[in-house]
């Protein structure tokens, strides 16, 4: 068998060009060949067409499109901007998912698209030239400003688009860019500077206009160590970008459906192909269907190519093209997978002059070369040197994967094995024995090198080129270690200290190793603000303004003086070095002080990761020592670290950790003294989410509850029994006092509240209270009609509209108010309880003048959970069914349905009894009415869970109820069984407060494992029962044999032989054998039954396996029986002379069958012969079942009794004719000839 029986090959010769698409005809023919999965559907729809949308603009930005050379850049984007721009294009887009939404954009843009090749011009210059040219073609006349006269370029671009909307109004104008990348890389430092920055105000542009911007580009352009040197710059790019990235998944699923296609049969016969094998290999049997579509490709392969970060211009659908069009004329080995993988890519690499001139393949070439040089004149294993060769390219290939070329990576021995599906003559066939000739392969090469050039970490079991020549870097690094001086030494022990704390802010101030530092103070979970020097307290001038503390690391090789009255905010660190420690930096410090020196190349790099790896060690002594590592210095007391860490787990606790919470111990007192009433958090408030705190604190305030809201409000006292309360909380008490204290008609303004601190913070003049902390409190005197806010946008806040604090209002014009009032309001307790009842905020009442808002509101929520009860009404009504039971009790329906009415009357009455603010004042509900009102929205809320839980487990469940009436299997019935009643015991707590999520969580769990289980069965017994592709083949070669052929033909000879076990094997049995070799695991995750055949484990199929050889084994033996009879028929002696008076071409073929005691080539004539012969005799039938009911009647006889009652009983049967010209027949049919 040939992989072109297996293989759908369709060759990928062509490289899409994005301007080709610039052709109608041709854009068309790249939307109809565009292959895409719905899940980069998926990706194209969230990452790219959300950002080129001109309806519902959200801060659109623009988009790069990141893929590797080969993946389908250019076509992907030739394929949207063709449908951006011509929507009669849409219908031939393959994807009806990616259809479907691409659909909004279709035809709704006019297109430019650009190619840059090599050139020096700016960025801008390109594009803005060609803008110019094509707005020329469109007949619209616009010419870009000179850079030189510009401050920015967005005035310029809103310019342009204004003349392009005079032609073109209702429409989006997108520019397309192709191979960006490789322009950008050929760009030097100032100029890219320069491009990126025109890069950002395009995509700042964007998101107020109608132009958009789309690029390729081969790797992620953000983080790219490439352009390390313009970092700043692009991350001020990036929040203006989407990155869409091409996965590996994408371009495996345009591989198995155009290069790789297969039928389902050619699926059935790779599978059958390689199950076998999957024994061998890690993971193959559970990917069998990966395996099965990309055959005769490795799924490593893909997943290798795109990890190649060294080789350029690597087209890995292209490759895979003309790596199989190079096999697929060829055998299918039987004895082996036939799988290719990586490896294979080596030889193309060392056959391709342009990949060859790439310095670091150069490399990896020179070194491989040599290695494999030596293994084929040396190698002591020859039956074992073509897996040692196949071993070399997979390492070389892999070499080339790795961001360094020394970097020690590599391949385990098992990644080997079965990444390359390497198989070889095993005496034992298991994978163990399989992986240890692999391992022997492997300790052979490195012998045979004698260790050149390959190496083996023992750490992670990995093998891999190793390219570095022989230098003695210690020495060097020893020597140049050796001139450093103290101070020098100090600078980089504080660059390791950055490492250390894992933190990498700039310096405050330039020059200065000065830096903004933030810690929590533990006891209050609040973060301060601070200074962290790298030296001494000398320095402390130049950090500005003052901040509430200051960290010292003192130098710890150059002699440093600690003042003798330290400050109360000032906390000092001396390290404590042991003599490894003073090693390792001075280790450190020469390697780094030898890679500056160092020219760019292997021995820089060399240097590098001598410093890298001295670094780690020096990282490892510091978190080894942590609690060792300083002494802690505060008020001239020196402690070590370790009295300040007691009661922490100390194996959890970073470097950065207890550095943190030693200062923040140290200073406890000190902030203490400092603000003293300050309170204290559940969860950190940092300097980071401080505005996330206050608005999580005034939603939940308003109703939007979540933890962090309600933690907070717990902290600041305002939240007590399950409601907002200022009572609790003593700053909210202090103010409420204070505006009570005022006389009718003052107020307390913005300065009679809040101050400014010495580091320009707003605290409040009482507590020290944040500004941030502040309005929470004041927004919940607002809200309990306490108080009034008049906002710096002369804003009215009162309990009327306290809800606009959460969502409506700029936090700013709060922290900036103006003035507190004394509120007006008094409250009403009955309607208070009913409002809080419906989730209303209750002080909405508090003011009579404003009942038309509370009415309003009350409305809303009245008529909301009366829709919400007819919901649950119809629910109930449906009470639709989960393995076989409604999913709440039919005896409850009807309690149920009454205990809701009580919301529906509830709503009637508002919008009749009490639909004005005067009938309001009537409200007359008794507190039983309202209990039953509240009890009836706590039932909505059971209902509408109950309904989820429906919608979200019953596709399992209804899997479950198909599932178990097809199995006979004791033990996976007894496991159905069990699922059903646990599902059965949590149905009973649906209405209950034991109801637990985690039950349903825990369930879920149990029912996907018994559906796998349940799946194994399934498939175990049908392919028991169902013939596979091979079987099937064989089935229709025994039909078509010359063995069914004769037997057919001498079957009219139903006189001599017995013909009913031959009809009853060849169409009762072989032709009514079921065929399906189709279902998979794929297949029954959506189906407990075969989609292809319908087969039922409970109908008792009669199992196949073997079934086709042995019927192939009867039919045989019957044409040998069926010749031993008709051979013995017409050689009684008494056919003599009937034989002499037959034709002459008649008897001479009978006699040469007697004689030959073989069949004639023309079998019909034979038995033409044979009837001739038989012709005058009569056939008396003597069926098989009436005989021996016959003989078992006689009972018990003599010999002789018995031979007599024989013949008695066929002279019956001739019925007194002559026995000369009478033959008798057996017959399977009682009576049937």
């Amino acid at each position: 068998m040939k992989y072109s029986e297996l293989v759908q090959f369709k060759p990928i010769v062509t490289v899409i060009e994005l301007k080709s698409a610039d052709n109608t005809d041709k854009a068309r023919k790249l939307v109809q060949d565009y292959v895409m999965s719905n899940d980069m559907a998926e990706m194209v729809n969230v990452k790219i067409l959300s950002q080129l949308s001109l309806e519902n603009v959200v801060d659109n930005k623009g988009v790069l499109l990141v893929g590797n050379y080969g993946t389908g850049k250019s076509h992907l984007m030739s394929v949207i901007s063709s449908i951006a721009q011509n929507e009669k294009l849409l219908s031939e887009a393959r994807n009806a998912k990616f259809r479907e939404e691409i659909g909004t954009i279709a035809g709704r843009f006019e297109v430019l698209r650009i190619e840059i090749g090599s050139t020096t011009k700016s960025l801008r210059a390109i594009i803005t030239e060609e803008i110019e040219k094509d707005l020329n073609k469109r007949g619209i006349s616009f010419q870009f400003p000179d850079v030189s006269k510009i401050t920015n370029n967005k005035d310029a671009l809103n310019d342009m688009m204004e003349a392009f909307s005079s032609k073109y109004e209702d429409k989006g104008y997108l520019i397309v860019v192709d191979e960006l990348l490789d322009y950008l890389k050929s760009r030097k430092d100032n100029e890219l500077m320069q491009d990126i920055n025109f890069m950002r105000e395009i995509g700042e542009f964007i998101k107020n206009s109608r132009f958009r911007f789309m690029s390729g580009i081969q790797e992620a352009l953000f983080n790219n160590p490439t352009f390390h040197n313009v970092s700043n710059t692009l991350l001020k790019m990036k929040d203006r970008y989407e990155q869409a990235l091409i996965q590996s998944q994408d371009i495996a699923y345009v591989a198995k459906e155009c290069v790789l296609h297969k039928t389902s049969e050619q699926k059935a016969m790779v599978r059958e192909h390689l199950m076998p094998f999957c024994k061998f290999y890690s993971g193959m049997a559970e990917r069998i269907d990966e395996y099965v579509d990309l055959f005769p490709i490795h799924p490593a392969y893909i997943d290798t190519f795109q990890q190649m970060v060294i080789v350029e211009k690597r087209e890995v659908l292209k490759t895979i093209s003309q790596t199989i069009a190079g096999m697929i004329d060829q055998d299918v080995p039987q004895n082996e997978p036939g799988i290719v993988s990586y490896d294979s890519y080596w030889k193309r690499i060392k056959e391709d002059p342009a990949k060859r001139v790439d310095p670091s393949v150069a490399e990896v070439l020179r070194k491989s070369s040599v290695l494999e040089d030596i293994i084929q004149r040396s190698f002591t294993r020859p039956a074992y040197k073509p897996m040692a060769m196949k071993i070399i390219a997979a390492l070389s290939v892999h070499r080339l994967t790795t961001v360094t070329l020394d970097a020690k990576l590599g391949l385990t021995a098992q990644n080997l094995k079965d990444d390359l599906c390497i198989y070889t003559d095993m005496p034992v066939q298991e994978a163990e024995f399989l992986q240890s000739t692999v391992e022997t392969v492997l300790r052979e090469i490195i012998k045979t090198v004698s260790g050149q050039f390959i190496e083996y970490n023992k750490e992670n079991e990995q093998y891999y080129l190793d390219l570095k020549k022989d230098v003695d870097y210690d020495q060097k690094i020893e020597d140049r270690a050796g001139s450093l001086s103290d101070d020098r030494l100090d600078q980089y022990f504080y660059q390791l200290m950055w490492d250390c704390l894992d933190w990498h802010p700039q310096e405050y101030t330039t020059g200065h190793k000065i830096y903004q530092y933030n810690i929590n103070w533990l006891d209050k979970n609040y973060f301060r603000r601070g200074y962290l020097f790298m030296g001494t307290s000398a320095e402390r001038p130049t950090a500005q303004p003052p901040e509430d503390f200051y960290a010292y690391f003192l130098p710890p090789f150059s002699k440093s003086v600690v003042e003798s009255e330290q400050k109360e905010d000032e906390v000092y660190f001396r390290l404590q070095p042991d003599d490894a420690f003073v090693k390792m930096i001075h280790t450190y410090a020469g390697a780094c002080e030898c890679e500056v020196t160092s020219p760019q190349g292997e021995t820089k790099n060399a240097y590098a990761q001598r410093a890298k790896a001295e670094a780690r060690k020096i990282l490892h002594w510091m978190e080894e020592h942590k609690t060792m590592a300083f002494k802690v210095s505060y008020r001239s007391q020196e402690k070590i670290m370790l009295e300040y860490l007691k009661g922490s787990r100390m194996d959890t606790l970073t470097i950065k950790q207890a550095i943190d919470q030693c200062v923040s111990k140290a200073l406890s007192g000190y902030f203490h003294n400092r603000y003293p009433e300050f309170p204290k958090f559940k969860m950190p408030i940092t300097m980071d989410n401080r505005a996330t705190v206050r608005s999580a604190a005034i939603k939940a305030m308003m109703g939007k509850k979540d933890r962090l809201g309600m933690e907070t409000l717990e902290a600041l006292g305002l939240w007590r029994e399950d409601k907002i309360s200022v009572d609790s909380s003593p700053y909210a008490v202090f103010y409420r006092k204070k505006l009570k204290a005022l006389p009718d008609g003052n107020v307390l303004n913005y300065d009679d509240v809040m101050q400014e601190s010495e580091n320009h913070e707003s605290l409040d003049k009482r507590y020290k209270l944040p500004v941030d902390i502040m309005s929470i409190i004041l927004s919940a005197l607002v809200y309990s009609g306490d108080c009034v806010l008049v906002s710096a946008a002369n804003m009215k806040y009162d309990a009327t509209n306290a809800g606009d604090l959460a969502d409506r209002v700029n936090p700013s014009d709060i922290y900036e108010f103006k003035r507190l009032e004394k509120p007006k309001a008094a409250p009403i307790m009955k309607l208070r309880n009913l409002f809080n009842i419906l989730g209303i905020n209750d002080a909405l009442i508090a003011n009579e003048e404003k009942w038309d808002n509370a009415l309003g509101e009350l409305m809303r929520a009245s008529s909301t959970v009366a829709k919400t009860a007819f919901h649950g009404d119809t629910f109930l009504n449906r009470n639709p069914e989960l393995w076989g039971d409604s999913i709440l009790p039919s005896t409850q329906i009807d309690i149920l349905k009454k205990q809701i009415q009580p919301v529906k009357k509830l709503d009637d009455d508002i919008r009749s009894r009490f639909s004005s603010p005067a009938k309001l004042k009537n409200f007359d509900y008794t507190d039983e009415q309202l209990v039953d009102v509240s009890k009836a929205i706590a039932l909505e809320e059971i209902l509408n869970r109950t309904e989820q839980l429906y919608v979200h487990i019953q596709p399992v469940m209804s899997y479950m109820a198909s599932a178990s009436v097809r199995v006979s299997d004791e033990t996976l019935c007894q496991k159905f069984a069990a699922g059903k009643e646990e599902w059965m015991r949590i149905r009973g707590t649906l209405l209950d407060d034991t109801f637990d999520e985690d039950d349903i969580d825990d369930l879920l769990d149990t029912l996907e494992g018994l559906k796998k289980e349940y799946i194994d069965y399934y498939l175990g017994q049908h392919s028991q029962c169902r013939i596979g592709i091979s079987d099937n083949k064989k089935r229709q070669q025994i039909l078509d044999s010359d063995m069914v052929h004769q037997l057919g033909i001498l079957s009219q000879l139903n006189d001599i032989v017995t013909t009913g076990k031959y009809n009853d094997l060849l169409n009762n049995q072989l032709k009514n054998l079921r065929v399906c070799y189709e279902c998979t695991v794929e297949d029954m995750q959506k189906n407990p039954e075969c989609p292809h055949c319908g087969f039922n484990p409970m109908s008792h199929d009669a199992m196949v396996n073997g079934k086709v050889t042995a019927i192939e084994e009867q039919l045989q033996q019957m044409l040998d029986d069926w010749k031993e009879s008709i051979l013995q028929s017409v050689n009684e002696p008494i056919l003599v002379a009937k034989k002499k008076q037959m034709g002459t071409e008649l008897q001479k073929c009978l006699d040469q069958f007697i004689q030959t005691k073989e069949w004639p080539t023309d079998l019909q004539q034979l038995c033409k012969a044979i009837k001739e012969l038989f012709a005058d005799y009569e056939c008396v039938a003597l069926s098989e079942i009436a005989f021996m009911e016959k003989i078992l009647s006689w009972g018990t006889l003599s010999p002789d009794a018995f031979k007599k009652k024989i013949n008695d009983y066929i002279d019956s049967l001739m019925g007194g004719k002559d026995k000369n010209q009478i033959r008798l027949a057996f017959t399977e049919e009682r009576g049937k000839k």
